[in-house]
């Protein structure tokens, strides 16, 4: 706080606190919040009792006590108590006091920051003291509550007691002792002496409490605002908060106080003393008459009275009556603690809330404020009217920062994200600005940091306003712009700064959400508020915080609150999370794929309840990874600005929620009450509590992958008790905690319940012992054979009825389907509703084969007993003919089968028998079929009330390709209509993706691929169904069933498809005639070749980083007609976005070309968006036909098309422009050259194609000179140039002679102990200004040298570097092949790599050879890659070394390096020393990222 917190604003005198006869003058706080002194406030009543502020013009009525009435504010009379007591310490530290109170402001605050370097612990400490405060003030409660509510319930108890014996004895003499009686009933408070002890108990505990929260109330104040540590004692509020409470300390005895008094009725001596006939003693017969006074007593609660010191009570002993034995001592105080200052800010992080939470009742806090941004109702920022001369102050402090010369940058000054910058508002107004996003010059994406001459925009956020601002850069005028608007602080203006908390407090109306709960705020509601609260100050209501965001409601008269108001207009409603409508139930994830019935897999337990209930993650599936990877990707820079913020989520809802500031799929599963929501991460199994602001929208991609986490129990054993037992679970949890475990599922159970599982650790020898058994031999648990023996009850022989062991016996002994008689063919079970099956083959609707899973036992017995009879067989001999049955051996399963055809290469054509599906297989691989095997378990099917749209009578292939696409493969549930005609007239009913069973009759009804069948219609259903294959059906005798009809589904109302109209992308820009180098970037099936330019190749990669920039998210999927779209925006296999054309609609998939590569694809409906992006981009790939050719069968055949494929994609070849298209969309006709051969030439040799008769070649149309005769030849060689001899290989520089030292530097460093060496001249200098005039000479004249066309092993040339000039390389190899041919060279004169295409190599000069190599190769003798290392990172190409032992040797080698030469053979080898003469590689030794070497 600044000093002039201290004095008041009106007449600037200093506060004073009252002392002894002095009354002071106390700060007292308005109800606008602000504070002045009290000699001011009285002058400013008025008689009616009301005080108006000066500064905000708010009314304050005053009660009965007037001024006094008003609140003092504690802070300021905390901080003064403070500096009282620090002065009175002694000389020294009131010298040290007053000399920092003479301190500017300014240098206080960077005193400050150095008091809190010097104290770097101060944080922890001061976390751990209020912890233990926490729990200290926690204790006290409890025993001031059970002494508060138990001492008057006593007091009543005894009181009552004693009224009734006298009650009872004056009853026997009520007429002559009513008198008396009520003189002995006022003797009564005489008992309350008794219990004096107790109250003076809890005024103990009432002060101990009220110096508790008083060092609490500092604590947090100095956790705030570290700069408040200079004005109190740290050790003192620290001493306080580490003074544990002895419970047994306090006298908790007059809980179970008894008085010992009764009434006694003196008959006798009723006459001799009226007075003594009735009297009031206790067990002492002593008579009780004298009258005490006790003080009375009530709790303080949060006191902020100045602190004193504290005081430690011990020893303390009271008696009955506890008011002359107590005796107290007092403790010393701690005197020595730690220096705690420096951590201030870490300081009661995660205690606060626990704090709070502890107090007895949540107290409202309304202030005067003044909104100051408008985001929307749930994000805007205030600022307190009462620190409105403050954030005058504040803003002339910057005015002033920001006109001193110091403030302006220059070429070297770097500008960071997060840092703190001024920034010109308006009106000469310069404010606070945190830098949030900055761009650099060329640069598409946004950096870190960057130079201040390198901005191109910058983004603020104005943390005293609330709202942020962007600002470009002309590139133009660079610093000149940057100066104009935003400014730099110098060292103490930015200590200054951090003084100063914001002024913007982040706000949020509590508990109201957006009417649309899809779209979010709505322009309205912001305009709405906007206009209601305007400029003028309003009452805030503060309910708490959430997240670092106040819970607030505005309140301006004369409405009765913003809330309210907003929900009243319909553009908000209030939170009530429930569960969602039967109509419109949220989108779940698939369910999880459980493992494969006693097979084992990997997997590691991702949560662990009990040995009955845990969690397991199949490690076998890799995609996870992939998909937590783009989760993070997508939701990771959205968690500030709460892009796809959930407002309201419902029961069972899928979401994306955070955990470890990380992001992962969740469900929600309850409402624990408030903002929170209880959710379940869907890969892992845990449960956690959050609140909705941790909560994001799923997007539809990562729906993809089932749930990941699989539920299971253990199979093999079972819990001692009801209940597994906390050791248990313990040691379960310590068996597989971060282990990879063996999971064997032992049954196959639906998907909704655990699944019964073996667990297995994995050993080296590969006998992992099974967890089950561990936890047996350790008793935590007991086997489940051992179970099922102790529950089987003892035989009863004296019963008559069959004994229960019997009943149970027989039980385990009923026929398993293992043991069931086997039935080779299909019979249909008596009901014929709801059966599930699995569709094997769909080859229309009216051709469906399907498999029953009832059936599954069978099939699988089956393929068992094949394996048996014909695993280990030998291939017989014998002719294989059409309609024989055979066991196949397809991928290694053997199979019941039939031939359909054989060829005359010994493929025969066999048709699945409980599948449906042909294949080829040799016949090595086929075995005659036993007779009691022949059969099938497949049932054809035809979908019943539809017949094919279009007036046709026969399915279209859309229609058959669409349901094929849909159906295969999956589970399903059928409803046989009539099981007499084959194919069974059926209903089929599949589950979407929202987990509904939908009609695939409807469906193909609402694609618009069938019609319902007509009512009068006479013909059968077999009339619009497939002609199945010829064949004899072989089926067993079955018991007929008299056909059942199913229940009609319920209609679907579809909306009508939303109407749009795109057009298509502009045509591409042709190159000219003639030769150009171009790359193949796709061939369609029609065999057009798709090229690109080497420049059309650039511009796609920017293409598409503008493309991802357009669409971010996927878009929501709407039912589109696409007749009218052409252009489109594709999102591919990778998950990019690309530039699409439609060319035709199949079912759910849209067929794709992808115009700026050429490549078609059939993409699923939601992967495509109606919208054209970069319209300014022309079409990058070209379409081409080759010239001169006719293809065989007039058309591309498939294995022309692949062997253009296998020889063109992927590669740069030779492209001769023949013929424009007159359309600009059309094929451009080329002549295609591949390794010196014309494609077309290559496609004739192959005999793809014939040449075209009516083209003339090229050749034709040059006049070509007559030929001569031979005799006639006059061949002149004068001016033929000689060949050019081959380059050798680069001349070595000769370093100096062995022992003998030299200077030198290292150019490039390769692994710790391997760098590129430079020898230096006696004065330092490298010695090469020869060979960098010679590489000028060359730069400038580089397009007359000729790229590279030989490619040999260390042969010389010229590469390009990354700032564009030509250097010295020699070739390494190929490091790329496709899709473009790149080599590895090295730089000869600096010993760096690089990957480079051919266009950027050139011939070497021979005028540079002789000049030797600038960088030697030199290995560094001394040490060696460790032993051990417990580093994490490491070098990727030598994994001997870490990243960390690299960037600390590149350390070591900055500065004057000597080196000695050592070795030559095998490997040069050198010593390299620093200035100092030591070994540079010493200090890696030491730090243990390297090791001696002692072989030299």
């Amino acid at each position: 706080m600044s000093e002039s917190a201290v004095v008041c604003n009106i007449c600037g005198s200093a506060y004073t606190l009252p002392e002894d006869e002095v009354y002071g003058n106390l700060p007292r706080v308005l109800l606008c919040s602000h504070i002045f002194c009290t000699t001011c406030l009285r002058a400013l009543e008025s008689p009616q009792n009301v005080i108006t502020c000066t500064e905000c013009e708010i009314e304050t009525s005053l009660g009965e006590d007037g001024v006094d009435g008003l609140e003092v504010d504690s802070r300021i009379v905390g901080l003064i108590y403070t500096a009282l007591m620090n002065t009175k310490k002694g000389p020294s530290g009131g010298s040290s006091k007053s000399r920092m109170a003479k301190i500017p402001a300014s240098t206080a605050a960077v005193d400050t920051q150095e008091i809190a370097e010097l104290k770097p612990d101060q944080c922890k400490v001061l976390d751990e003291a209020l912890m233990k405060a926490t729990k200290n003030l926690n204790k006290l409660d409890s025993l001031y509550q059970t002494l508060v509510n138990g001492i008057p319930a006593q007091l009543r108890k005894e009181r009552s007691r004693i009224i009734r014996e006298i009650d009872f004895a004056v009853d026997k003499a009520k007429s002559i002792l009513l008198k008396r009686r009520s003189v002995l009933l006022s003797k009564l408070s005489a008992v309350d002496l008794l219990f004096s002890a107790g109250q003076k108990e809890c005024k103990r505990i009432e002060e101990r409490v009220k110096e508790l929260r008083t060092a609490i109330q500092k604590a947090r104040h100095v956790r705030q605002v570290p700069s408040l540590g200079t004005y109190c004692n740290v050790d003192e509020i620290l001493e306080t908060l580490h003074i544990p409470v002895d419970v047994e300390s306090y006298d908790m005895s007059s809980l179970s106080l008894h008085s010992g008094l009764r009434c006694s009725l003196q008959v006798d001596s009723l006459t001799e003393c009226f007075k003594n006939f009735l009297k009031i003693i206790n067990d002492d017969d002593d008579v009780i008459l004298e009258e005490v006074t006790v003080e009375p007593f009530q709790y303080q609660v949060k006191s902020e009275e100045s602190v004193k010191r504290v005081e430690v009570w011990d020893n303390l002993s009271l008696g009955a009556t506890g008011s002359d034995n107590a005796k107290l001592k007092k403790k010393s105080p701690q005197k020595e603690f730690p220096d705690r200052k420096a951590d201030s800010r870490k300081f009661l992080a995660d205690v606060i809330d626990h704090t709070d939470a502890c107090a007895e009742m949540v107290e409202t806090v309304m202030h005067y404020v003044m909104v100051s941004h408008i985001e929307n109702p749930g994000n805007f920022h205030v600022r307190y009217m009462m620190e409105h001369k403050s954030a005058h102050r504040l803003t002339q402090k910057i005015n002033t920062f920001c006109t001193e010369e110091s403030s302006l940058f220059t070429f070297s000054d770097e500008i960071k994200t997060d840092s703190l910058l001024f920034v010109w508002w308006k009106m000469d107004i310069w404010c606070r600005g945190k830098v949030t996003v900055l761009f650099q010059k060329g640069c598409i994406q946004n950096v870190p940091k960057c130079l201040a001459s390198e901005v191109s925009r910058v983004c603020f956020f104005f943390l005293d306003h609330g709202f942020s601002k962007g600002l470009t850069i002309p590139s133009d005028k660079g610093l000149c712009k940057l100066n104009e608007c935003v400014r730099k602080p110098d060292g103490v203006a930015l200590a200054e700064m951090n003084a100063w908390i914001p002024m913007a407090i982040k706000c949020s109306l509590k508990d109201i959400i957006p009417s649309d709960l899809v779209r979010g705020w709505s322009t309205e509601a912001s305009d709405e508020m906007r206009s209601l609260l305007g400029s003028k100050a309003v009452e805030m209501l503060v309910f708490g915080d959430e997240g670092g965001t106040l819970l607030v409601d505005l309140k301006k008269a004369p409405i009765v609150s913003i809330r309210e108001h907003l929900v009243f207009m319909e553009l908000a409603r209030f939170y009530c999370p429930m569960a969602a409508h039967g109509s419109s139930k949220p989108l779940l994830f698939y369910p999880p794929v459980h493992p494969k019935q006693d097979v084992e897999v990997n997997a590691v337990l991702s949560h662990v309840n009990t040995p009955s209930d845990f969690y397991v993650q199949l490690v076998e599936n890799m995609e996870y990874l992939l998909l937590h990877s783009k989760l993070q990707d997508c939701y990771g820079p959205l968690a500030a600005d709460g892009e796809f913020q959930i407002y309201c989520p419902c029961l069972s809802q899928a979401c994306v929620a955070r955990y470890d500031q990380e992001w992962y799929r969740a469900q929600v599963t309850g409402f624990p009450g408030g903002r929170m929501v209880d959710v379940r991460y869907v890969d892992f199994g845990y449960k956690k509590t959050l609140s909705v602001k941790d909560l994001r929208q799923i997007k539809d991609e990562f729906f993809a992958l089932p749930e990941m986490g699989v539920r299971c129990t253990l199979a093999d054993v079972s819990s001692l008790e009801d209940v597994w037992s906390d050791e248990a679970c313990k040691e379960l949890k310590e068996l597989v905690e971060n282990k990879l475990v063996t999971v064997v599922a032992k049954k196959l159970v639906p998907v909704t319940s655990p699944v019964p599982v073996c667990l297995f650790e994995i050993s080296d020898d590969g006998t992992g012992a099974s967890i089950g058994e561990l936890l047996v031999r350790k008793g935590l648990a007991v086997s489940s054979k051992q179970a099922l023996d102790k529950d089987l009850p003892s035989l009863e022989t004296t019963v008559w009825d069959p004994p229960l062991e019997e009943e149970l016996h027989v039980e385990l002994n009923s026929p398993s389907p293992d043991s069931e008689e086997l039935k080779p063919t299909l019979i249909l079970p008596t009901c014929l509703n709801d059966i599930r099956v699995r569709v094997t083959r769909v080859t229309s609707p009216g051709n469906i084969c399907v498999q029953l899973q009832q059936f599954d036992c069978h099939l699988n017995r089956i393929h068992d007993i094949l394996k048996n009879l014909y695993s280990k067989s030998e291939p017989l001999e014998m002719k294989w003919e059409g309609e024989m049955f055979c066991a196949a051996n397809n991928t290694g399963v053997w199979e019941r089968g039939q031939v359909c055809s054989v060829s005359s290469s010994s493929v025969a054509e066999v048709l699945r028998c409980d599948f449906g599906n042909m294949v080829n297989l040799s016949v090595n691989n086929l075995r005659p079929l036993r007779p009691d095997l022949i059969g099938s378990y497949l049932l054809e099917c035809n979908l019943s009330g539809i017949r094919p749209a279009g007036g046709r009578s026969t399915w279209t292939a859309t229609a058959c390709e669409t349901i094929s696409q849909f159906l295969t493969g999956a589970t399903a549930i059928m409803t046989v209509k009539d099981p007499t005609v084959r194919p069974v007239l059926i209903f089929l009913f599949c589950s979407n993706r929202a987990g509904q069973n939908i009609s695939i009759a409807d469906f193909l009804i609402s694609e618009g691929l069938a019609l319902k069948e007509r009512k009068d219609d006479s013909l059968s259903q077999n009339a619009f169904s497939e002609e199945c294959v010829n064949g004899e059906n072989t089926e067993s005798k079955r018991t007929e069933t008299p056909p059942q009809t199913p229940p009609t589904p319920s209609p679907r109302f579809n909306p009508p498809p939303e109407r749009v109209k795109t057009h298509a992308y502009p045509p591409p820009d042709m190159p000219p005639r003639g030769h150009t180098l171009m790359s193949i970037s796709a061939i369609s099936d029609q065999g057009v070749i798709y090229a690109m330019t080497h420049e059309a190749v650039c511009k796609f990669d920017r293409l598409r980083e503008r493309l991802q920039q357009h669409i971010k998210t996927l878009p929501r999927q709407k039912n589109y007609n696409w007749k009218g779209v052409l252009g489109c925006a594709v999102m591919g296999t990778d998950m990019y976005w690309y530039r699409g054309h439609v060319m035709e609609v199949i079912g759910g998939h849209v067929k794709v070309r992808y115009v700026d590569q050429g490549l078609v694809e059939s993409i699923p409906v939601c992967h495509v968006y109606p919208v054209v992006l970069c319209e300014d981009v022309a079409q990058l790939c070209i379409p081409c036909q080759i010239n001169g050719v006719i293809p065989i069968g007039k058309g591309w055949q498939l294995d022309a098309v692949m062997f253009m494929k296998e020889l063109l994609l992927g590669r740069s070849v030779n492209v001769h422009i023949m013929e424009h298209p007159e359309d600009p969309c059309g094929c451009v006709t080329v002549e295609i050259t591949v390794d010196g051969m014309m494609l077309s030439k290559i496609m004739v040799h192959h005999q793809y194609a014939t040449n075209d008769p009516d083209f003339k070649s090229q050749e034709e149309y040059v006049v070509k000179p007559p030929i001569p005769d031979l005799d006639d030849w006059d061949i002149n060689t004068e001016g033929l140039k000689k060949p050019k001899p081959v380059l050798g290989f680069y001349k070595e520089f000769e370093l100096p002679e062995a022992k003998k030292h030299f200077s030198a530097r290292v150019k490039h460093i390769r692994t710790p102990n391997e760098v590129f060496l430079c020898v230096l001249d006696k004065n330092g200098n490298q010695q090469e200004e020869s060979l960098e005039e010679a590489l000028d000479l060359v730069n400038d004249n580089i397009e007359n040298l000729s790229l590279l066309t030989d490619f040999p092993i260390d042969y010389p040339c010229l590469a390009e570097y990354s700032d564009g000039k030509y250097y010295r390389a020699k070739l390494l190899g190929f490091s790329d092949l496709a899709p473009t041919l790149k080599l590895l060279v090295r730089h000869v004169d600096f010993g760096s790599d690089d990957s480079l295409p051919v266009q950027k190599l050139r011939q070497l000069p021979a005028s540079l050879l002789h000049i030797p190599c600038a960088a030697v190769h030199v290995s560094l003798a001394g040490f060696k890659p460790p032993r051990m290392s417990t580093e994490q990172e490491l070098i990727p190409y030598c994994p001997q070394w870490s990243m960390k032992a690299m960037l600390d040797m590149i350390d070591l080698l900055n500065g004057e390096l000597t080196a000695v030469v050592i070795s030559t053979e095998p490997q040069l080898t050198v010593l390299l020393y620093n200035a100092d003469g030591s070994l540079v590689h010493t200090p890696l030794v030491e730090k243990g990222l390297a090791d001696y070497d002692r072989e030299l």
